[in-house]
């Protein structure tokens, strides 16, 4: 299987596993989606698939929509799962055409009503806003800025396009507003955060910048509207009733992120989640890639040479686990993805191309070949594997669980049907 790894693989150490030039494109840069990888290689994909007007390009785990909006673009037919209503609401909004005369006439009143404020059912909810009552010392957002932000999202109408694209501008704007950001698998707090003094005067900059971006943008038409569906590719792909030609997919990594909490704020600013109730019943409709829920336990636990040679070293060292369920999550995820490969495989059409980017991972001292544990098992399920590319290297920090391992390698397996 080794021979199959790419190390000089036409994209390695081309930027196109990170979503760092999406910052900078049109309508991808609405909204900066940490996890996402390029259109650069969604592209690559596209071309090297030949790919036709009737045919479908698929994501089962969409995100932000990289995938879907960079087929759209090209007029090529899309379709897109993902589980996150937030991320599935973007990514929709991301291949939204809208007129830019009347899209400025929205911008006018978002502008105006977020001016005047408003009150916010998330004041004093949780960590949203400093809560004296309950003694919070850290808090996500200060009260000004969130009733700034309530005073344009109380007065949308959600329903039509124009609402949706006001709505995105104003998540997009607090969260840049945010004393927490993103890092790793968790929101920390900025550095000197108590200083930042965010308020409402930054936050109305930021969501001016955003509606200027957005009406900007929207001059760049999407070609084929794509087809978004939220909800657990586990259970989508099953009820296609079409076959694709091309997936180029990315499921989330085998390195116990919890993405509903990542996005928790999004989550709950958007109104797609209301109660911590609802976010744990989110949790439980996610790949099994993390330990925050008590899952299922897995049934399999066989998966092929290379996973059985690591597993064995790992559930030998349970002193250098951060957490004792970690050996099952490990299993649980493979078993997931060998199901996820098995559906895609009844669901492909003849001479389809499965592209599936992955990192591998690291676990009691041990390094996880996850892209060669993957390809084990996509080949057994009936994929034929063409090569594993390279991506790039990851620095990984070192921790006491793992202290020998600095190093990642993110890949794009390449399967045919």
């Amino acid at each position: 299987m080794n021979s199959n790894l790419n190390k000089d693989f036409e994209l390695n150490n081309k930027g196109t596993s990170n979503a760092g030039d999406t910052r900078s494109l049109a309508r991808h840069r609405w909204y900066f989606y940490k996890e996402g990888f390029s259109p650069a290689l969604v592209n690559k994909a596209i071309e090297e698939s030949d790919i036709s007007e009737n045919d479908i390009v698929l994501d089962p785990f969409n995100g932000s929509g990289t995938v879907t909006l960079t087929a759209a673009m090209r007029g090529i037919n899309s379709l897109g799962f993902e589980v996150n209503p937030f991320t599935s609401f973007l990514s929709q909004v991301k291949a939204t055409n809208f007129t830019e005369k009347n899209f400025r006439k929205v911008s006018d009143l978002i502008m105006m009503n977020s001016e005047k404020g408003g009150i916010s059912h998330l004041e004093n909810y949780s960590t949203f806003t400093e809560n004296n009552h309950r003694g919070k010392n850290k808090w996500l957002f200060n009260k000004d800025v969130l009733q700034a932000f309530a005073g344009g999202y109380n007065n949308l109408g959600h329903s039509n396009k124009s609402s949706k694209l006001a709505k995105l501008a104003l998540v997009s704007a607090i969260m840049k507003n945010s004393n927490a950001k993103k890092d790793g698998k968790c929101l920390r707090y900025k550095n000197n955060w108590e200083n930042l003094n965010y308020d409402k005067t930054s936050f109305l900059e930021s969501l001016q910048d955003n509606l200027n971006i957005i009406e900007q943008d929207l001059e760049n038409k999407v070609e084929t509207k794509p087809i978004i569906k939220t909800g657990d590719s586990r259970k989508l792909v099953k009820k296609l009733d079409f076959k694709f030609k091309l997936c180029i997919t990315s499921p989330p990594y085998l390195n116990t992120f919890d993405y509903t909490d990542i996005y928790r704020p999004e989550l709950f600013l958007s109104g797609f989640i209301n109660s911590s109730e609802e976010l744990r019943s989110l949790r439980y409709k996610t790949v099994r890639s993390h330990v925050q829920v008590n899952w299922n336990k897995p049934k399999i636990n066989d998966f092929g040479i290379h996973f059985n040679e690591v597993f064995k070293k790992i559930s030998d060292k349970k002193d250098l686990l951060m957490h004792k369920n970690i050996p099952d999550m490990i299993s649980a995820y493979f078993e997931d993805m060998q199901a996820i490969f098995m559906d895609l495989k009844q669901k492909a059409d003849k001479g389809a191309s499965l592209w599936f980017v992955v990192s591998t991972s690291a676990y009691a001292n041990e390094h996880i070949p996850v892209d060669l544990i993957l390809a084990d098992i996509a080949t057994k399920v009936g994929w034929k594997l063409k090569e594993i590319g390279v991506l790039r290297e990851i620095l990984k920090r070192k921790t006491r669980f793992s202290p020998d391992i600095d190093k990642l390698r993110e890949s794009v397996i390449i399967l045919n049907n």
